[in-house]
């Protein structure tokens, strides 16, 4: 690991435990590239960047009630018991000996960022950002909404809270919980009304207290860089919300060549996301936690590291970038965008 140095707008903590590399809620046939994937990170990240190493805590039971209800966690537990993989969902979640004990890991390391965010720029936690799963199920390898539970739990404390959901699937779980809480989300995904979950229409913002709080970007499929670079500039809604938190879910699983293909990203995309974030954190100072959320491809351990790259003010490029000749997409999430940036007079 590098000597680390802390100085403003460069200290980064990463929430780590060697039991990381061994779980995975993921589909059978992707397990084993979930796992590398985690494991390949941590051994880019220590040659790339400069953190410091933080110890994650386990949640408990209670801390799941928050969200889930009590019988789906107790389902939860008793599958856990059982000696053999199975679904938790219709096919998608794993459960498998020991998950609770792991679920308790997962949840737990957001607690701990939160600690240690009062005094890190920026805590990344590479195995989190699970915004698929409802109250009362699993959904789409997620067996619990972490990020959901974690901003709720700031929000109880007084905190004002941002989430930025930016992966190839719409945070459908995230969207449900939140719904009707003043918290902002800002959700950038593919989408073509059938692709998973199929969820994210643009006219949902939100309801009760909620409304307005909820912004959906979607992206169509085969977006590339230029596309996902024009996306950011919602995130410039940020600075006029003026958060005590926010919330990253950095998932690089819409890189070109990840193996649930959907858009057309690289690298580049999730390091402009990582400097993107940096350009907010310097104007608002708002505590960071950033999650790593999906990956399925051989760039993704790269794309994330990419990411951290940019939070600390550096500008990478180990790829070409892709280009649209397309002007239309791009036109089509200029308009989005200006009329979600109406909506901040619900929120300013």
């Amino acid at each position: 690991m590098k000597v680390m140095r802390l100085t403003y707008q460069n200290s980064l903590g990463i929430v780590w435990d060697q039991r990381f590399t061994e779980i995975s809620f993921s589909h059978p046939m992707i397990r084993d590239i979930s796992k590398a994937r985690v494991r390949d990170f941590i051994k880019l990240a220590k040659e790339k960047v400069s953190f410091v190493e933080i110890r994650p805590e386990y949640a408990t039971k209670e801390d799941l009630m928050v969200v889930h209800t009590r019988d789906y966690i107790g389902l939860l537990e008793e599958s856990s018991k059982i000696p053999y993989i199975g679904f938790l969902d219709q096919g998608d979640t794993v459960h498998y000996p020991g998950m609770f004990e792991d679920i308790l890991l997962v949840l737990g390391s957001s607690f701990t960022a939160i600690k240690y965010s009062k005094f890190l720029d920026y805590v990344y936690i590479p195995l989190g950002g699970f915004h698929h799963a409802m109250p009362n199920r699993a959904v789409g390898f997620c067996p619990i909404n972490d990020v959901a539970i974690t901003a709720l739990k700031l929000l109880e404390k007084g905190e004002r809270v941002a989430i930025v959901d930016v992966d190839a699937h719409h945070g459908n779980g995230l969207q449900f919980i939140l719904y009707d809480k003043p918290i902002l989300k800002i959700n950038i995904y593919a989408y073509d009304g059938n692709f998973f979950p199929g969820t994210g229409k643009i006219d949902e913002i939100g309801e009760g207290k909620g409304r307005g709080y909820n912004i959906n970007i979607p992206l169509p499929l085969g977006s590339t860089d230029d596309i996902f670079e024009k996306s950011l500039e919602i995130l410039d809604l940020l600075e006029l919300y003026n958060p005590s938190y926010v919330l990253v879910v950095a998932g690089v699983d819409g890189h070109k060549n990840d193996q649930l293909k959907s858009l057309d990203l690289t690298t580049n995309s999730y390091n402009l996301l990582g400097l993107r974030i940096r350009r907010i954190k310097k104007t608002i100072n708002s505590s960071i936690i950033a999650y790593g959320g999906g990956g399925y491809g051989p760039m993704s351990s790269l794309s994330m590291v990419s990411f951290l790259e940019g939070l600390l003010g550096r500008r990478t490029s180990y790829e070409p970038l892709t280009s649209s000749e397309d002007i239309g997409k791009i036109r089509r999430i200029e308009k989005i965008i200006s009329r979600f940036k109406t909506l901040s007079n619900f929120f300013s």
